[in-house]
């Protein structure tokens, strides 16, 4: 199932999520790549717009040329989750490493290569990873230009010409007054014995199948990443919850559909994502409509367990001052 979501984190939502396009019902967990391939291509074919695409782990588990390759067809640019063993390096091209769906520089050190590894594992701690992680994305291959009509990238060295962003000996024009406090990258001897392609020309053509399984836009772990992946895949998992209330359309009950075969079922599942379509575009016009006309109010919230602040000890009470007491000694003017 597609739903709708927004692109922009930071702002509040203009529309309802919605089920936009779904796939012929199948067996749970096979071939996930290509049913949802089928429902995108349903979406893509009405005319929608296609830009970011978050699904869980089991789409960045499928096969490049079930879902990923497709989707990127499509105008999807997929923003993944990794598996624990998806972590690190993720393959090569031209020299260049593959780290956490990004291009990085063939000379980049152990210690930032594994820093999602050893925070997911507890071996650091927050901080010390979100540090890791900006010392890792100096290292990143920059890209040279857009996508061409085919979808080849051309992509070039942090060191290269003519704005190089860090300094390398292996591209002597790097070091140079204009990169004084830069990053100076440490060549170590494998990769000066035998300087991969990156690292001997200023850019390289990487084709649209290089790295395509864990490919994705946005920096693995960055805040960017954070807001967007949590907020497209709660929309996911929010209208879940929504299609399987028992008191609507029940998707989950399959005494709901009392009807055999897959066509059929696939029909009855259509209707009720519809029926909830409608649903929630009517709760919205009249949420808008009340809010147009300031009448739209915040029902307060029901409990029956009692608030924090009934908690608070009472104060001690004031002393009473004792009759006939001497009082305080009248001010003496000097």
């Amino acid at each position: 199932m597609i739903v709708s979501g927004s692109d922009d984190p930071g702002q509040t939502q203009p529309f309802p999520s919605l089920a936009m396009g779904m796939a012929i019902l199948h067996k749970p967990g096979r071939y996930p790549g290509r049913q949802a391939v089928r429902a995108l291509a349903s979406v893509h074919d009405r005319g929608h717009p296609a830009r970011l695409l978050a699904g869980d782990r089991a789409y960045s588990s499928a096969k490049p040329e079930d879902f990923q390759l497709p989707a990127r067809a499509l105008g999807y640019q997929p923003v993944f989750d990794y598996k624990v063993d998806q972590l690190g390096i993720q393959g090569s091209y031209a020299g260049m490493l593959q780290v956490e769906g990004a291009w990085y520089c063939p000379a980049i050190p152990k210690v930032l290569i594994e820093a999602t590894i050893d925070f997911r594992k507890g071996a650091v701690d927050e901080p010390t990873y979100k540090a890791r992680l900006a010392e890792r994305w100096k290292y990143l291959v920059l890209s040279k230009e857009g996508p061409d009509p085919e979808g080849h990238v051309r992509l070039r060295c942090p060191a290269s010409d003519p704005s190089p962003v860090a300094r390398c000996d292996l591209k002597p024009t790097s070091v140079r007054p204009g990169t004084q406090g830069r990053l100076r990258i440490p060549v170590v001897a494998a990769v000066s014995d035998h300087p991969p392609t990156i690292c001997t020309q200023q850019s390289v053509t990487v084709p649209p199948e290089a790295g395509a399984k864990f490919a994705q836009p946005l920096l693995y772990g960055s805040d960017e990443w954070q807001a967007t992946y949590a907020t497209l895949r709660s929309t996911n998992e929010g209208m879940n919850g929504y299609l399987k209330d028992g008191a609507r359309e029940a998707l989950g009950d399959p005494q709901r559909r009392r009807i055999r075969g897959v066509a059929a079922q696939s029909v009855f599942v259509a209707l009720q994502l519809c029926a909830a379509n409608l649903r929630k575009i009517d709760s919205f016009l009249v949420r808008v409509a009340a809010e147009a006309a300031g009448m739209a109010r915040r029902r307060p919230r029901r409990r029956r367990t009692r608030a924090l602040d009934e908690w608070l000890p009472e104060p001690p009470p004031s002393p009473t001052p004792v009759t006939g007491s001497p009082g305080p000694d009248p001010p003496t003017a000097a």
